[in-house]
């Protein structure tokens, strides 16, 4: 503590005013605001370093354990590249700066089939890049090398080798010495008052204790306090970010009683009791996760401090203390131990947030890390400085971490009380695409939301919204309807019949699924056309009634997110987006309106619609049948749209695509006539047959048919070229990202997307592909799998995939050539590639060519 004190004296016990101005100026001390400070300051920026303690000393660094987990941990490629980063900068920092740093590694014990197939999975994707990882499945192996744990009932132990113990507070010091000698002012004990922004909403200045800084640009990192600035023109007087604080506890006690303790002993997580363990030459650290354990904090209300440090409780502790005792029996041996509070900020989906929020220009957070803090702060603080410097990050997809994923009623605070304890629960979680959680549910339903309900829909909950997975054949009137946890990795899912049943609905007959949480905006005005002309990569100016399909690329050629749009009028379109794309996508397109100076009025109207999809050979009669319409290939072809009256219910958005390459409509039903339309459509469906579907059906019929969507299979980092759809860009007009396209068609591509056809599996017993798994080519890892379903017509499982080849790029013979496997769970499976979607036998199909997903 000694150098600590001469490290603080060393930067701010001088100061009592501030300095007059920034380019930057960064709230908060710990390892995300001494990151992000350390990162701009290396660019060159002018920063201020405002903490209200001491760096380091406050909030939930200055009571962490000072464990790094390493990126095999992490299923999303673009985590682990952000913990790679971090383990990168602390690595380096610690060659050259001294604090305690060490390399001891981390035992994940598995004791249930489900979280030793999860082993199993971070082993295939860890020992790629380390051939230090292990897996041992010897109990007496387990016992001889770590005698003082209880392993009888252990089936599986990995070794990830990569993991760190380090000195957090140490750690965040060095990093804000090291600004400091890049030219960024420290201050601390110097809290934030006020932050200012103008009449453009564009941040000014930030006032301080210290006094007042001008800058435009506020980076808020300040933890558990983030978002609690003051910013008096807002209409919260805050700026909302979807994150809040819960309790998290170890205990703190003397050294086992054993030899066989070392500061080399790995630390502990036993996943299925939920505990983790450090245990050193000095100290033990325990933890645990039970749910019930975990508090949301109370609010102070007129307090200048919002949160209060609550008091340890070791009644609430219990759960965890009996499975820490019963993995690790000296424990109860140990004299005496200090039960440690720390607080944390969470967020609704367990990933942490950065980025400029849309609520103020110039305002950035970087918040949320879900105890998770050390492991990616420093490779958040990287690619947020990244943004700031250059627009785009090149060290990760940010997709998956951007605070536009979020919208307002993920910033209310009882939604955030509801769901934030389970997810804290989790923080040691591996958590998949299927996932779900079980608080905070039912928020955002369709107006049909009952009768869906009733015809046996199982709910799963994306963006707030509750949509059909898959139909039960019997519902049970009193029966839970929402999906919680996550699909079995090994076997069939519970799933799987019903799913055949709905499939066979949609390819044979006709389904009807609810697709209501699609994001979806209105877009009119004057210079409607030639906005979205050079938003979009495809020609959108197509005459009145025509849908087309388009990218919207960014300055570098990857994809802000794809999309259908619909010309409605000379100057009025309707533009369909993925779910996850409601705030960012907004965003973005008032970003360039602005811009542009265009006049066009861009509205959300997600919530105005409830979506239905009619899809199947069936559907032209069906739709016939209750519009009293042709729908003919020639009166009403694919990819049309129309408005149209059913029954009495009139201002319905008809539009003949059904995003899985069957033919179909999606109507597009005003809020208060929905379960009128409804009704007629089951009533008219009787004759033909019709069934529910949910949207696990959508996702085996669209990856049976290479159909990419956006967020699972391409993101930022992807192009059209990449992905096979260089085809619907049109280069004859301008648009973002044209020069970034035509660069790389030039040059030719190292990565290309295909479909994926595996061989020799069981679907009775082997474990599922779920996305993430390496693929090999003649034994070594040339890609990795991005999403995956059971094709019912192909008979086997498919997966959509990338492969690379950076040093002589991705050629149809280096496709055509060569055994490729992928690896799911330890086990590898021989496989086929497709570049283009496979032919598929279909009773009725009018699409056009440019239906098709791949040319």
């Amino acid at each position: 503590m000694i150098g600590h004190r001469l490290a603080r004296w060393r930067w701010a016990r001088s100061y009592t005013t501030a300095v007059a101005n920034a380019d930057v100026v960064v709230c908060g001390g710990g390892i995300s605001g001494t990151s992000i400070a350390y990162h701009l300051a290396k660019r060159g920026k002018k920063v201020a370093l405002v903490e209200k303690d001491s760096i380091g000393c406050s909030g939930a660094t200055g009571l962490s354990a000072g464990l790094v987990s390493s990126p095999i941990f992490w299923q999303d490629t673009s985590l682990q590249a952000i913990a790679q980063a971090s383990l990168d900068l602390y690595s380096h920092l610690a060659t050259t700066c001294k604090f305690r740093y060490i390399k001891c590694g981390r035992t994940y014990l598995a004791s249930s089939m489900a979280n030793e197939i999860l082993l199993r999975r971070m082993y295939s994707r860890g020992v790629v890049h380390n051939d230090k990882v292990e897996l041992l499945d010897c109990q007496s192996e387990m016992l001889e090398r770590w005698p003082f744990l209880q392993t009888e009932d252990v089936q599986l132990a990995l070794f990830s080798p990569e993991d760190v113990a380090l000195d957090p507070v140490a750690l965040c010091q060095h990093l804000a010495l090291i600004a400091k000698d890049y030219g960024a002012l420290i201050y601390e004990s110097n809290p934030v008052l006020e932050v200012h922004i103008g009449d453009e909403k564009q941040v000014y200045g930030v006032s301080t204790k210290m006094g007042f800084i001008e800058t435009s640009h506020f980076v808020d990192a300040a933890g558990i306090w983030a978002g609690s600035h003051l910013v008096k023109a807002l209409p919260h007087q805050h700026v909302q970010t979807a994150a809040y604080p819960c309790t998290y506890s170890y205990i703190h006690t003397s050294k086992l009683p054993t030899g066989s303790v070392s500061d080399m002993t790995p630390i502990f997580n036993d996943l299925d009791g939920n505990v983790m363990l450090r245990t050193t030459s000095f100290k033990t650290l325990c933890a645990g996760f039970a749910e019930e354990s975990i508090r949301p904090l109370a609010r102070q209300t007129g307090s200048a401090t919002p949160w209060q440090h609550p008091e340890p409780d070791w009644n609430t502790f219990d759960p965890n203390l009996e499975k820490l005792i019963s993995r690790c029996p000296m424990l109860g041996d140990c004299n005496h131990g200090d039960l440690i509070v720390g607080m944390e900020a969470y967020t609704p989906d367990k990933l942490p947030t950065i980025g400029e929020s849309s609520q103020a220009k110039g305002y950035w957070v970087m918040c949320g890390m879900n105890g998770q803090g050390l492991s990616l702060a420093g490779g958040l603080g990287k690619i947020l400085g990244e943004l700031m410097c250059e627009s785009q990050s090149s060290t990760a997809d940010v997709a998956r971490v951007d605070v536009g994923r979020f919208i307002d009623l993920h910033a209310n605070n009882q939604y955030l009380i509801g769901r934030t304890p389970e997810v804290a629960a989790l923080t040691y979680s591996n958590l998949y695409h299927s996932h779900q959680c079980h608080t905070a549910r039912n928020l955002r339903m369709a107006p049909i939301y009952h009768q869906l309900r009733d015809a046996g829909a199982v709910f799963g909950e994306i963006m707030g919204y509750e949509r059909p997975l898959w139909f039960e054949k019997t519902p049970k009137t009193e029966r839970n309807a929402l999906m919680s946890g996550q699909d079995a990795l090994i076997g069939k899912p519970e799933w799987f019949e019903r799913v055949a049943s709905e499939y066979e609905a949609c390819r044979e007959r006709v389904g009807l699924m609810d697709m209501s949480s699609f994001s979806k905006y209105d877009i009119t005005g004057e210079d409607a056309v030639e906005y979205l002309q050079f938003l979009c990569s495809a020609n959108v100016d197509e005459p009145i009634g025509t849908t087309v399909y388009t990218g919207m690329q960014h300055q570098k050629g990857g994809y802000v997110t794809d999309c259908t749009l619909s010309r409605l009028g000379e100057k009025k379109f309707f533009m369909v987006a993925p779910t996850i794309q409601q705030e960012r996508v907004l965003v973005w397109m008032k970003k360039w309106q602005a811009i542009l100076k265009a006049r066009v009025h861009v509205q959300d109207v997600t919530g105005a619609y409830t979506a239905l999809d009619l899809i199947g050979p069936s559907s032209r009669y069906l739709m016939g049948d209750i519009t009293g319409l042709s729908m003919s290939s020639n009166d009403f072809p694919t990819f049309r749209c129309q408005e149209i009256n059913i029954g009495m219910a009139t201002g319905i958005r008809a539009i003949s695509v059904t995003h899985c390459g069957e033919l179909g409509w999606v109507i597009y039903v005003p809020n208060e006539v929905a379960q009128n339309v409804y009704e007629k459509i089951l009533d008219a469906g009787k004759e033909y047959s019709l069934q529910h579907a949910g949207y696990y059906t959508l996702r085996q019929l669209r990856i049976e048919k290479f159909y990419v969507y956006w967020g699972q299979d391409i993101n930022a980092t992807v192009t059209p070229v990449e992905c096979g759809r260089l085809f619907r860009v049109d280069f004859k007009k301008d648009f973002i990202g044209k020069k970034a396209l035509e660069e790389q068609v030039e040059r030719g591509v190292s990565k290309r997307f295909v479909q994926l056809l595996v061989d020799g599996h069981d679907k009775e017993t082997d474990p599922w592909p779920q996305g993430g798994e390496t693929i090999l080519k003649d034994g070594r890892a040339v890609g990795l799998t991005t999403s995956a379903a059971y094709g019912f017509t192909l008979g086997c499982q498919v997966c959509i995939g990338y492969v690379e080849n950076k040093e002589f790029g991705v050629s149809p013979e280096f496709v055509s050539s060569g055994h490729f496997e992928i690896d799911i769970a330890g086990k590898r499976f021989t496989c086929r590639l497709n570049v283009h979607s496979p032919s598929l036998p279909m009773i009725s199909s009018e699409h056009p060519l440019h239906y098709r997903p791949t040319q």
